[in-house]
Parts: structure tokens; sequence; C-alpha cells
């Protein structure tokens, strides 16, 4: 998607890269915790040596504890850890991954920091992450925040002609650092796995969820939809720097598809907050990909994320109309899982 992103959306790219969040350099320590051999690098920001509680960002498929750098602002009171997952940024590689692997390695970081209850806060397929981790490890965790995932299967978009190969052949960035083997075996962990069977843990969720304009596009800015974007690459594989054989796997999605998939992402945001008393959701009007790239949306997240701390996770209002209006540009990409 390289080429695609270069010839159309250079000046959003530019955008993007430029409203990264500032680092808070003086509150930062590094540390690499070891995993059996495998070194997992973490950033803290507030390092406490006594405290054994913490906020710990888990990002997305191919990100990195880049994108938990909005947490690093004199708002935040709380000692609050970022991460490289296995086979991302500068953390070791192993030889194959799996859900036990991914949560037994983020307990390691737990350990190593002497953290005893962990606010949980992930984004996309770190939002899957963290309901994982929650339902295995309950004793560690005081509750959660999930940045537009969780809330419903990759499966589901399947009757929508999405399938596995589309986030293959469209998710995929080699500047991740993951190989495309490595890549894929994320990916069947993520597509295949059955969110739903973690929505009985007995913990505070807070769900901000998207407006879903990774899927719709934007007439305004001449952004097309997926089906847009799906139906350019077909026509012009290597163009956007696709190989004609992956580009053959792409299905073909109508505008209909488009709106029907976006309907059924609304209704299952909606109705997460009905799941149990102690599940809450917030319909925002951010992007996925902006939540952890754009400064505007970046700052919306955080403030949540606070105030839900702050508070005991006890001010959201759980009325389905209960909706972020505030937005007023995109730097979004076509992310759906990171």
């Amino acid at each position: 998607m390289k080429k695609f992103f270069l010839s159309i959306f250079m000046s959003v790219l530019i955008v993007g890269f430029t409203t990264i969040s500032c680092r808070a350099e003086g509150g930062i320590r590094q540390k690499y915790v070891n995993y059996k051999g495998v070194k997992i690098y973490t950033e803290v920001y507030n390092y406490h040596s006594n405290s054994n509680e913490a906020i710990v960002f888990l990002h997305g498929l191919g990100g990195s504890h880049v994108h938990g750098e909005f947490l690093y602002n004199k708002s935040n009171p709380y000692m609050t850890i970022t991460l490289d997952y296995l086979d991302h940024g500068n953390s070791g590689h192993v030889p194959s991954m799996s859900w036990n692997t991914q949560l037994n390695s983020i307990k390691a970081v737990l350990d190593s920091y002497g953290i005893k209850k962990v606010h949980l806060v992930g984004h996309s397929f770190g939002a899957d992450t963290a309901m994982m981790f929650a339902e295995k490890y309950p004793n560690r965790v005081k509750d959660v925040v999930l940045l537009d995932r969780a809330y419903y299967n990759f499966k589901d978009l399947e009757k929508f002609n999405v399938t596995e190969d589309t986030m293959n052949i469209l998710e995929y960035e080699s500047e991740s650092g993951l190989s495309y083997d490595e890549f894929l075996q994320y990916m069947d962990m993520s597509w295949n796995n059955d969110i739903t069977k973690t929505w009985d843990i007995h913990k505070n969720v807070l769900l901000l969820a998207g407006n879903c304009k990774n899927f719709t596009g934007d007439p305004s800015t001449g952004t097309p939809s997926l089906a847009g974007v799906i139906s350019m690459i077909k026509q012009n594989p290597l163009e956007f720097g696709i190989d004609p054989d992956k580009a053959k796997l792409l299905p073909n999605i109508t505008e209909g598809n488009v709106l029907d998939l976006v309907n059924l992402l609304k209704e299952k945001s909606s109705e997460f907050g009905d799941v149990n008393k102690k599940f809450s959701v917030i319909q925002t009007g951010y992007a996925h990909g902006d939540m952890v790239r754009d400064a505007d949306a970046m700052n919306a997240m955080r403030n949540y994320v606070i105030e839900y701390l702050k508070n005991g996770n006890r001010h959201i209002n759980k009325s389905k109309n209960d909706v972020d209006h505030i937005y007023e540009h995109s730097v979004y990409k076509y992310n759906f899982l990171h």
C-alpha cells in the first residue's frame, strides 16, 4: 500500500507523522524485559520503584510503544508502561506466536516491574489482547479501556466479503519490523479468535468506539471507501505495490457491503454496553487509526482514559446517545488492526 499512500495521500501522511504526540523525555525510563531468553522493549512514564499499580498500553498489530505516547502527559498521574510486542519494534523475535505467548510475555513485563494490578489500555489488536489478558489473569487486572476493538469478531465481517486475505493484503507494512510470515501468524490469531468469550470478565470496561471512516472513506477529501480501494487495487495492483497474484485474492466488495458493515459495527458497539453492568461505551467522532496518530484524537483519548480512572470508572453515562461530536479533521489510514 506504500505507493498508494505516496501517490494519493502524501499530504495526509505528512500531517500524520507530524502530529504524533510529543515525548516527555525527562520522565521516561527504558528497560528490556527478558522473556524466555528474548528481550521485550519497554518504556515507563512516571516511574515509581515502589509502585505496584500502573497503566499498561497495548498497541495494535504492526504498531509499537510509540502509539502509547499520548499518555506521556502531565495530566496523567499514573505510572504508565508502553512496550513493543514480540516480533515488533525494538523487541526480539520468536519462532512462532500464539495467544499464550502473547499474554505470558505481557505478564513477564508486569512481573519485571513488580506491578500487581494493572489498568489495561488497548488499541485495536491491543484491545483484544487486553480482554484476553483480563480473562486469563483476572487477579492482575483492575480495569480495561478499549480503543475501538474487542466488541466484534473479525469473522463477523466475512458476510460483507471482507476476508482474512483482504486484511493480509491491505494491512501489512514492512516498516513495522514484522516479517510477512510473522504478520500472518498474528493475523491468524486475531481472525480466528472469538473475542466474545472474554465478555464474562468481572471488570469495569470502557469502549471508546470509532466512527468507521476507515471503512467509509471521506468524500470531502477524495478518500475512497474500502470498496473503492479494493476496486483500484484489482485494476492496477502494481501501481499500489501489490503482487498481481495477491490482488486476485481480493474479493469484490460493493458500497452496499461497506454500508452494511458499518451499520453492523455501530450496532455491535452500541450493544456492548448492555453486555453487563460493568461495561460502558462512548461513541467517539474519531477514526480508528487517528486514535493513536492524530493530535486532537490522542488528546481526547488521553482525557477519556485519565478521567475514567480518576473517577473510579463511575462517571460514564451509559446512554446510547452519548456521542462525542468534536471532530475537525482526519489523518487516518486504512487501519483495521493497528
